[in-house]
């Protein structure tokens, strides 16, 4: 999902300005100083810091508050840096947004430390700028972050998962984040109770079809175009939705075990990848997958219904139709 203008320029200065400065290396080894402004560096979408600062607008004190509101947004980056950082060592992936990943660049050890060291930082700025309210929201996130990456790891190399497992697991790796970034930014901005639960079922809903739109990026695209190894979940044993819905099928179902095994030994090979594409194709695996894209598109777009109309409410909506059409 690409980049278009959606009227935050002048908060996402801010945000980088809280992340260059959350992110410095005063005193510490040069290496440190190094993987850390390699971070601060490596980009991205910023999607989650969008999602708070919109959610944000649908409360009163948007703008008294809106410097706050971009340190919260930056908090809310960080902690999806040190998951990109966690997820690289354990996925052992060579590159992140078309970059050297931290693991790859710097090995394994001083990767732990970094993403551990980003999330220390996390915890000290947000009791250092008293956000005690949203804390909680942190805490529980990352809870569900964890529980949701080790409940993936739980399913790897098998071919029995159920959707609705998997569906869970997503909720928690996925989708806290999202739902996080809106939480906090209706809270912090002073939002009503029901309009905080309605952006927090954008937020959840919008997570789920985010990763579900990732799913497909594998069978739609290629590495050179989104900056992503092609296959990497399936070589690493994780069963995303359209290879689960093909699994079912009589057709797919037995090549695609075959090939599972043949990941599980470390000899999936490129013309693998393109067998494995094929199967998922031909069997409706994709069509399946969209459809539960479609779905949660439409939930999306039922929790926004219930916003009063605005510029953030358009904006949040054209993301959500973006991801549910690319």
């Amino acid at each position: 999902m690409h980049r278009f203008d959606i009227g935050l320029a002048e908060e996402l200065k801010i945000v980088e300005k809280y992340l260059q400065e959350f992110l410095g290396a005063e005193g510490s080894v040069s290496q440190i100083r190094d993987i850390l402004q390699d971070i601060a560096l490596s980009g991205g979408k910023r999607l989650r810091p969008q999602l708070l600062l919109l959610a944000a607008q649908f409360g009163p004190q948007y703008e008294e508050k809106k410097e706050r509101l971009c340190c919260l947004a930056a908090l809310v980056e960080m902690v999806h840096a040190a998951s990109l950082v966690h997820d690289d060592i354990v996925d052992d992936s060579p590159t992140r947004r078309g970059r050297s990943s931290i693991q790859s660049k710097y090995g394994k050890d001083r990767a732990v430390y970094a993403g551990d060291l980003l999330l220390s930082r996390i915890v000290k700025q947000l009791f250092k700028e008293r956000f005690y309210r949203v804390g909680e929201l942190f805490g529980r996130a990352v809870e569900e972050m964890c529980l949701g990456e080790l409940g993936q790891m739980e399913c790897l190399f098998d071919a029995d998962v159920e959707v609705e497992r998997y569906l869970r697991n997503v909720d928690g790796k996925t989708a806290a984040l999202c739902r996080l970034a809106c939480s906090a930014g209706a809270l912090e901005s002073g939002a009503s109770q029901e309009t905080a639960a309605h952006l927090v079922a954008f937020g959840e809903n919008f997570g789920r079809l985010f990763q579900i739109h990732d799913d497909l990026l594998d069978y739609v695209s290629d590495a050179c175009s989104e900056g992503k190894p092609v296959m990497m979940d399936f070589k690493s044993g994780i069963l995303t939705l359209p290879v689960l819905y093909a699994l079912k099928t009589e057709a797919a179902g037995e090549g695609i075990r075959s090939l599972l095994e043949k990941a599980r030994q470390g000899i999936f090979t490129e013309d693998d990848s393109g067998e494995l594409g094929r199967l998922v194709r031909d069997s409706g695996g994709i069509a399946e997958a969209r459809r539960d894209l479609e779905r949660y598109a439409e939930a999306a777009f039922e929790a926004l219904d219930q916003l009063p109309p605005c510029r953030a409410r358009e904006i949040l909506a054209a993301l959500a139709a973006r991801l549910s059409r690319d």
